[in-house]
């Protein structure tokens, strides 16, 4: 769940459970920075409360992260399975594309913008997906939503939606994303790093005993995720709104166990 206010303040946060063998663990985080500050990171493992849906509206609060949030619908759902194989598969919801979104934090700051939900759920474990590199990403402003899954390795999978359309044909780099066929091209600009790591020392650092549980190729997997000024422009129209994407890069095979 996110939300990027018209000065481009951020906000995202992560609800998670995890299920495996005799492992149960209870994930939430957020990360939030102002566009003039520093970025804040807060994680909790304890029993937590699962973003609720009514109707239109998904709501979720954490007491133990002091943050409450809701996202209103401005777009229809998209759902596909990623990835499928005998171990398993990927499933993708994203639940609001684009949405208007209300966020309150514990020291009474107040967040409103543009926001996107997705889920995804998983029943293979995450080290043997096939995949050496993920780039995410959402693009929102006031009359568009572009969203981007370009994952990379051994099965490639490449989804991107303009407004609920899957687009076909599209190149994505970290600069822009270009649906050819369409001749849309979404120019980033203005790039703001919100977190730079491996993951064992960002997303995953407050997980006890990390190491001993999942293999190191998804421990030392390297995340770079930005905000940035996005450009939308479609022949003679041109849109413009906030960006966050992400680059998520897995060491090479030889490195899995």
């Amino acid at each position: 769940m996110d939300c990027v206010s018209d000065e481009g303040d951020v906000f995202i946060a992560y609800a998670a459970s995890l299920r495996w063998k005799a492992l149960k663990i209870n994930y939430s985080s957020t990360l939030r920075r102002q566009h003039d500050a520093q970025t804040e990171a807060n994680t909790s493992l304890k029993r937590y409360c699962a973003p609720e849906v009514s109707g239109d509206s998904i709501h979720w609060s954490s007491k133990a992260l002091g943050v409450e949030g809701k996202w209103t619908a401005l777009a229809q759902p998209i759902e596909r399975t990623i990835f499928e194989s005998d171990a398993g598969r990927v499933e993708w919801r994203c639940l609001h594309p684009r949405a208007t979104a209300e966020v309150s934090t514990r020291n009474r700051h107040q967040l409103k913008g543009l926001g996107y939900v997705e889920c995804l759920t998983m029943s293979i474990p995450p080290w043997r997906l096939p995949i050496d590199e993920l780039r995410w990403g959402r693009f929102l402003s006031n009359n568009d939503a572009l969203v981007w899954i370009d994952w990379r390795g051994a099965s490639n999978v490449r989804l991107v939606f303009l407004n609920g359309v899957q687009i076909e044909s599209a190149e994505v780099t970290e600069r822009e994303v270009v649906l050819k066929q369409e001749k849309v091209i979404l120019a980033l600009d203005e790039d703001q790093l919100l977190r730079e790591g491996p993951l064992i020392k960002t997303a995953l650092s407050m997980i006890p005993g990390i190491q001993k549980l999942i293999p190191l190729r998804s421990l030392n997997a390297y995340e770079r995720k930005w905000r940035s000024r996005g450009i939308l422009s479609c022949h003679e129209n041109v849109s413009a709104g906030w960006t966050i994407h992400e680059i998520v890069r897995w060491p090479n095979a030889g490195a899995r166990r």
